[in-house]
């Protein structure tokens, strides 16, 4: 399978210690690209410089909604030096979130973004799918927005935990799901790497494919340490696919 990134969350206690190693070993690894989720006072010119010399793509970063609302042109500056097309909105916290407003600060940005040549992804968790508040905030965030401004970074865990079926999904937001976050799960619900657990990952890159889905990324929120082992696990994994 080609290309495939890396969310650097995944990496982001070796990435602290040495960014510009991390993305060298990256690159080594096989991986293609990487999304970036760092804090965005960072200094980025020297680590989008090397990245254009090893051939490393950064489609997307990360950004806090706290930052897209309050910073958005810093916000901007970020993605376009790294060469972005995305910006993807990663978390929003669920403690009495007014999910309305949440679609309404997010269509602002995507406004925004989309003047000056970005477009705007949605990155779920599994707490989009409680309805404990009478909704889903999911169905919010899909059925009161513009499908134009508001496009979806699909995570197959998250949409597994949260009871859904990760290829119904996304089957159902073809044509929005623009990016999609490929970690595994065991048999008791744990996380684990790309390949070593439950997941049918062929029908699910078929699927995404056929959706519209532009980058895949490998993500493990919690890779024992070392680290390294895990990411490579992955991409030796999805490099052998056909």
């Amino acid at each position: 399978m080609k290309p495939v990134g890396l969310q650097l969350y995944t990496l982001r206690r070796p990435f602290g210690e040495d960014p510009i190693g991390t993305l060298e070993r990256i690159k080594a690894l096989g991986y293609d690209s990487v999304e970036f989720a760092a804090p965005l006072d960072m200094d980025f010119a020297p680590l989008s410089a090397r990245m254009k010399e090893i051939a490393l793509d950064c489609p997307s970063v990360h950004v806090g909604l706290a930052d897209i609302a309050g910073r958005p042109d810093r916000v901007l500056a970020v993605a376009r030096e790294l060469g972005c097309r995305f910006v993807v909105l990663p978390f929003v916290d669920p403690k009495d979130a007014d999910w309305r407003a949440v679609v309404d600060q997010a269509q602002t940005f995507a406004r925004r973004a989309a003047d000056e040549g970005f477009r705007f992804a949605y990155h779920h968790h599994h707490f989009e799918f409680d309805d404990t508040r009478g909704f889903r905030p999911f169905d919010i965030l899909v059925g009161e927005s513009d499908p134009a401004l508001l496009h979806f970074e699909l995570d197959v865990y998250w949409l597994k935990t949260g009871g859904e079926d990760p290829q119904a999904m996304i089957e159902r937001l073809a044509g929005r799901v623009k990016l999609l976050h490929l970690k595994d799960m065991t048999a008791d619900g744990a996380m684990a790497d790309v390949g070593s657990g439950v997941f049918d990952f062929p029908a699910l890159i078929a699927a995404g494919r056929a959706a519209g889905v532009e980058h895949f990324f490998v993500e493990h929120d919690v890779p024992p340490k070392p680290y390294w082992p895990s990411v490579e696990a992955s991409v030796r994994y999805l490099s052998a696919l056909d």
